[in-house]
């Protein structure tokens, strides 16, 4: 009997994980929970304390803001991340710059998941949109297609609305230049964007630290504080370890902001009025 290679395992474990949830993902969820900037392949030990608490919270939908792991289109890497997470949550990637950096990478995600690299889905009120920062020969934009699809996408009727991606809009201390701000006319236009389609929330990453800021309505959160080194030096421009757990209650969403010793360190609301478009 010929053996089963590693190569399909690891196809098998991840399609469990990744695509048949999202496939079968119940619009009856109220919480989910966000982390970003994990580093699997140099720290998983934040990433594992992060995921005994949303178990014990009952929350079985994550939304990973991108940085994985450590290096792009790692399969052993992934395959560790994998291990760890087990085939109970469901698990929407906003890639990175260590999770893709080539074409060749990116269909090593692709070919791993069944996924495109930006997609969108709903949860009742809720639409929740996956963008990537990384694509090939866009890097730092949202261009091209991807910007077209996205314009269809908010044009749907929503009350809620939040958008997840890597590289921040609007950076914080560390990646000034690094981030959409390179390119500043696209950046604005995307801005302009979330606007004119009532975004409620962004959330990004990039910057291994924590921030929050309001702009024209808009909540704006940079959360990389998953596992992987700080960029911030003090506790103050955001300097630690940190996930956020979302639950919906009857006004909106609640969104807590919890270090790895379970301290909350920021508390908000989403709150919205109904939504048209």
């Amino acid at each position: 009997m010929k053996p089963v290679s590693n190569t399909r395992v690891i196809v098998v474990l991840v399609t469990l994980l990744f695509f048949f949830p999202l496939l079968g993902y119940s619009a009856d969820h109220r919480s989910f929970a966000i982390i970003g900037d994990t580093g699997i392949g140099v720290n998983d030990l934040h990433y594992r304390t992060f995921l005994q608490k949303i178990k014990s919270e009952g929350i079985d939908l994550i939304v990973h803001i991108g940085d994985v792991i450590d290096k792009p289109g790692n399969q052993g890497e992934w395959k560790r991340f994998l291990e760890i997470t087990g085939n109970k949550p469901t698990v929407l990637i906003s890639l990175g710059n260590h999770d893709i950096n080539t074409a060749k990478s990116l269909k090593v995600y692709e070919n791993l998941t069944g996924r495109t690299p930006y997609f969108a889905f709903a949860m009742n009120d809720t639409q929740m949109i996956v963008l990537c920062t990384e694509l090939p020969g866009e890097l730092s934009r949202i261009t091209g297609k991807q910007l077209v699809w996205l314009s269809a996408e908010l044009a749907k009727p929503f009350r809620y609305r939040f958008v997840f991606l890597h590289r921040p809009l609007f950076p914080a201390i560390y990646y000034m230049g690094a981030s959409l701000d390179k390119f500043e006319q696209d950046r604005n236009l995307l801005h302009a964007l979330f606007i004119r389609h009532h975004v409620n929330m962004v959330v990004a990453g990039h910057e291994h630290l924590y921030n929050k800021t309001i702009r024209d309505g808009i909540t704006y959160i940079i959360s990389g504080g998953g596992g992987a080194r700080l960029h911030a030096f003090t506790e103050e421009q955001g300097g630690f370890f940190h996930y956020i757990i979302a639950k919906r209650n009857k006004e909106g969403y609640v969104l807590r902001v919890y270090d790895f010793e379970g301290k909350v360190r920021d508390e908000f609301q989403i709150i919205n009025e109904v939504r048209n478009g």
